[in-house]
């Protein structure tokens, strides 16, 4: 274990099936989701998860969290191996990691009013009725909203308030570790930015570690310290987000980045579009090819044959392709 990481990842796997029949059940589908992941998060760290539809991004979080336990692998938390943990070791943990969901006004308990979704957490793990409802007061002054209006219900506020709302809940414990689940996706253009300045001055005021998942690679570069690139489960390239951004290795990272509706009006954002997001051209070829071998427009024989390694090919730049490793 690094002094340095929080978080470290080990050949993390899990794939979903869908079984038909009642009294002979039998698996019709499965899908890998997360397909042999490692990764560190540095402590202190925002770290980048970006990709498609489908790609394992929220998989992969909530199995940090083990929200979801993995098929197999191995997930370290400040050096401890949570997979061995017991339920009631675990619920230790919960202190240290939350969550951050996608919907703001759907993770929130529409029934209970903003004051009493706030405390939740507070009450599960015991903490007195009166000390409970001061520290609401204190979170709420925190993300920027009026404490003296959390009689109200979240259907009352905004979709910018109520994850303002779930932002507070969320640090209710004093976490050490966010799992942003597209924070933002769910918002106007314009309030998003007002959530990612709050999640920055509140990163470094609690000096807290993210993993922030999104499927907008230009909110992950302005945001986000490190970037992983995730397609079909795979990570397909890393790198500091600014690298990602700005000199994309990848053929997936180069499509994906070119999905992004230009002033232009060319038709290039529709191709790259239709070969990022297309899985019918790999899933003929099976599983022992590189994952996007079908979409690809710089495949070769060797992408055919077998899945490229992630390898390091600058400092701090590594890439899952084999336009870099022609072994």
């Amino acid at each position: 274990m690094s002094a340095q990481n929080l978080i470290e990842v080990r050949n993390l796997n899990k794939a979903f099936t869908v079984r038909r029949g009642a009294l002979f059940s039998r698996t019709t589908a499965s899908t890998k989701a997360v397909n042999n992941v490692s990764l560190d998060i540095r402590k202190g760290e925002i770290l980048g998860c970006v990709g498609g539809s489908g790609s394992g991004k929220s998989t992969l979080g909530r199995m940090i969290l083990r929200l979801i336990e993995p098929d197999s692998g191995e997930v370290r938390y400040d050096g401890q191996n949570l997979g061995a943990l017991s339920q009631e070791e675990m619920r230790g943990f919960r202190r240290r990691m939350q969550i951050v969901f996608q919907d703001p006004l759907q993770s929130l308990n529409p029934r209970r009013t903003v004051a009493e979704n706030v405390e939740r957490p507070l009450l599960n793990f015991g903490t007195p009725k009166a000390v409970a409802r001061r520290r609401v007061e204190d979170l709420l002054e925190l993300v920027g909203l009026d404490p003296t209006q959390s009689y109200r219900y979240p259907h009352e506020y905004s979709g910018g308030q109520c994850q303002r709302i779930a932002i507070a809940r969320a640090l209710a414990l004093e976490p050490e570790f966010l799992f942003l689940d597209e924070p933002v996706s769910a918002l106007d253009v314009s309030i998003q930015a007002q959530i990612l300045n709050l999640l920055g001055d509140l990163q470094k005021k609690l000096n807290l570690t993210f993993l922030f998942v999104s499927h907008d690679l230009k909110i992950v570069k302005q945001f986000c310290d490190r970037t992983i690139v995730m397609y079909r489960g795979n990570i397909l390239e890393t790198g500091s987000s600014e690298a990602v951004y700005r000199e994309p290795k990848h053929p997936f990272t180069r499509d994906f980045l070119g999905t992004v509706l230009h002033v232009r009006g060319d038709m290039r954002w529709e191709q790259a579009a239709e070969r990022a997001e297309d899985l019918e051209g790999t899933a003929k070829l099976g599983g022992s090819c590189c994952p996007y071998v079908g979409n690809c427009a710089d495949c070769f024989e060797a992408c055919r044959r077998s899945a490229p390694p992630l390898i390091e090919i600058e400092n701090q730049r590594n890439v899952a392709c084999f336009l870099y490793d022609h072994r």
